[in-house]
């Protein structure tokens, strides 16, 4: 490490002449600030010798980036292949899921988190996990060889915050890189503010969004100003309130950065042409970035005396460098234990591990759900080689409460509440408890993730579920009847989850049973389950796999039987916006069993043209396929086949008749779910419309 500080020191007096050079500020203006990076390009093409760096809000991000040590190459790589809506994303990456904890989200359209019995609001719109772990990954290793203060790094650097405590502006000169790039760019309510010290900091722009006097007062160089700010709003004619309030915070916001307004020798504006602050796609940032650098290009030609040099500036840090670790320190925890902690840490003292690596490892604290940001920051060890890990962690609520709303034509509305309890017993264990119902339906739920085996992959699940519905049977025989049904199922089970991608369990469970006033039937069974699950989007999935199956063997009483369950999901993309979804499900029951236990067509298990509950068959093959094409927006159009072949005997496969039909349906996503309307024809019930909305994942039990 001592090697790289005196390569920077001669870097700096080789190539750093203070008589020669420019500051260059970097203004605040979300993003809008992807032109930035084609600034930094045309400047490096032209060789103007960048000496200092001075940034607000995104000019904090990408002028940190630049100032540890990264060519404007690598940053326009990153910037153009990130996906932006993962970045932002407050999901977790569900490859390092557990797959038991993926399964029991209800997909709620409104969940509240709980403080007591006290709702508590996010703190903001938009998680910046990602983004502060992206950071120090980027800005870490850099940190490591230099130190913390920003005049050490391969250029110098100043970033700008402001304090909502004492109402000041602050300027950051020193500490953790990525935690201050934070704080510059946490605009209010978007963004989460951050908390430093006694300080409570939001972005920098708020009190200075182009800070030359930051680089005039600290160094004797001429500044480049390069402004990319959306400049003063329209005033409607008719203003909303979310206007009036956005119209009010640029008023206040412009007010407050006169105090520090001061001309820099050499001021640039780009025409964004219209581009919105808040356009985080890659889209935009082609398109910014190539205006940034064409416009800065032509600038620097019409204003020769902006210095040049022939010496460019060319170190360059290994942007995923290995590492030794040495000491792991969790900081910030208050109700989660350590021992909770470490049940999903993923590296330990000793192992060699790159910056993906530490990526990885906060992403995986971060998909336990018991944390709403994990942090960590490198610091060089005491042993030469080593670096210490400090996390530090904000913990989430343990307690939240959820709404879940689905509508279908057939059996009218249904809506879910769920409690959740994230830390259960203190050991990290999940509870959750889900009641519901809708027109003539009632359920309720209870099940209980024990995590606290002191391993990753194996749990202990326990669950109780209870339905009264009545509803209309439709048979084979056309007839239809009204049933009210009653049924209640007890389970508990050893499972070992494999990661992400699948969760074998075994296990003992009960089942109780009544059609209307008759007799109750049930039976103890136990049973041997798989699931596997890769789907990108549980609700519209645009590629992955759902399997499920279960086994299970009752062999008490007069009723003894073993029945098989499966239900297979492909997802694919098929042409341009088009997505392929392609099922495979039934059932093999064998031994003496009630008529209950036929199969049946479920609310989301359908042949089209086929109305809900009905086809009972105890043996059953049944698929469907289904070609959906995103519209402009949120709208879509399905065209979708099904067929079942049923029968009598396991064995007698071929002594089984067919059923089939299709249909077509067009519909839009909505925050509740797809709002779909459908047509379908088969061959046995002619034609069926059908009208729903919201996630089918909060269908009750027996739908």
């Amino acid at each position: 490490m001592f090697i790289h500080q005196l390569m920077l020191v001669l870097l700096s007096v080789m190539w750093f002449d203070p008589s020669d050079g420019i500051s260059l500020v970097l203004s605040g203006g979300g993003a809008r600030g992807f032109a930035h990076v084609g600034v930094l390009m045309a400047l490096e093409e032209e060789g103007v010798p960048v000496r200092t760096v001075t940034g607000a809000s995104m000019g904090s991000l990408i002028g940190g980036l630049y100032c540890s040590g990264h060519s404007p190459a690598f940053i326009d790589s990153m910037v153009r292949n990130t996906d932006w809506a993962w970045l932002f994303s407050s999901a977790p990456d569900s490859r390092l899921t557990m797959l038991p904890l993926r399964l029991s989200r209800s997909h709620d359209i409104l969940t509240l988190h709980l403080k007591g019995f006290s709702p508590v609001l996010p703190p903001s719109a938009i998680s910046t996990q990602r983004v502060a772990s992206l950071l120090s990954s980027i800005t870490g290793p850099v940190q490591v060889d230099c130190g913390m203060h920003f005049d050490s790094l391969p250029i110098p650097l100043r970033l700008v915050a402001f304090d909502l405590v004492s109402r000041e502006r602050i300027v950051h000169s020193s500490g953790n890189l990525a935690i201050c790039q934070l704080s510059s760019m946490a605009v209010p309510t978007v963004f989460p503010a951050v908390r430093m010290g006694e300080m409570l900091l939001v972005d920098g722009g708020v009190g200075d969004n182009i800070p030359v006097d930051v680089a005039k007062d600290t160094w004797e160089y001429r500044v480049l100003a390069v402004d990319i700010s959306s400049g003063s709003p329209e005033i409607p004619e008719n203003p909303t309130m979310i206007q009036v309030g956005s119209l009010t915070y640029s008023a206040l916001s412009n007010r407050v950065n006169d105090l520090y307004r001061v001309a820099p020798d050499f001021y640039f504006r780009p025409d964004l042409q219209g581009a919105k602050s808040y356009g985080f796609t890659n889209e935009a940032a082609d398109s910014l970035i190539d205006m940034g650098y064409n416009q800065m290009l032509a600038y620097l030609r019409e204003h020769p005396e902006i210095p040049r040099s022939p010496q460019r500036y060319d170190f360059q840090v290994d942007p995923r460098p290995d590492y030794m670790i040495g000491n792991v320190q969790f900081t910030g925890l208050e109700k989660v234990s350590d021992s909770v902690v470490l049940d999903w840490f993923i590296l330990s003292g000793g192992d060699e591990a790159s910056t993906e690596n530490l990526r990885e490892a906060a992403e995986k604290l971060y998909a336990s759900e018991l944390f709403d940001t994990v942090d960590y920051r490198l610091e060089p060890a005491a042993d030469s080689g080593f670096v210490d890990i400090i996390y530090t962690f904000t913990e989430r609520e343990p307690s939240s409460v959820g709404i879940g709303l689905t509508y279908c034509n057939e059996f009218g509305l249904d809506a879910r509440f769920t409690y959740r309890h994230l830390d259960f017993l203190k050991a990290g264990n999940h509870f959750i408890f889900s009641i519901g119902g809708g027109d003539r339906y009632l359920f309720g739920e209870i099940s209980l993730l024990d995590l606290s085996s002191g391993t990753r992959n194996w749990i202990t699940s326990y669950s109780v579920t209870a339905w009264q519905m009545k509803a209309k049977f439709y048979e084979w025989d056309k007839t239809v009847n009204d049933r009210v049904v009653t049924m209640a199922e007890a389970s508990a089970a050893q499972g070992f989850s494999a990661g992400w991608s699948g969760l074998t369990e075994l296990g003992v469970s009960g089942v109780l049973h009544r059609y209307d006033s008759g007799d109750t039937e049930g039976f103890p069974s136990v049973f041997i389950s798989h699931t596997s699950e890769t789907m990108s989007d549980p609700v519209n999935p645009r590629s992955g796999i759902r399997l499920k199956t279960r086994l299970y063997w009752a062999p008490l009483g007069d009723h003894k039987h073993a029945c098989l369950d499966y239900d297979f999901e492909s997802a694919f993309p098929f042409l341009r916006k088009g997505t392929v979804q392609f099922t495979l499900w039934g059932q093999l029951l064998g031994g003496t069993t009630w008529d209950w236990q036929d199969s049946r067509l479920t609310a989301s298990r359908t042949i089209p043209g086929m109305p809900w509950n009905s086809l009972p068959a105890r043996q059953r093959l049944a698929s469907n396929a289904c070609f959906r094409r995103d519209m402009n927006g949120p709208f879509f159009l399905s065209l979708e086949t099904g067929a079942s072949w049923d029968w009598v005997s396991p064995l007698e496969i071929e002594d089984g008749w067919s059923t089939w039909g299709a249909g077509i349906s067009a519909g839009m996503r909505t925050p509740m779910g797809p709002a779909v309307i459908s047509w379908g024809w088969s061959t046995e019930w002619n034609e069926r419309w059908t009208v729903s909305i919201g996630s089918p994942l909060t269908y009750g039990p027996g739908r």
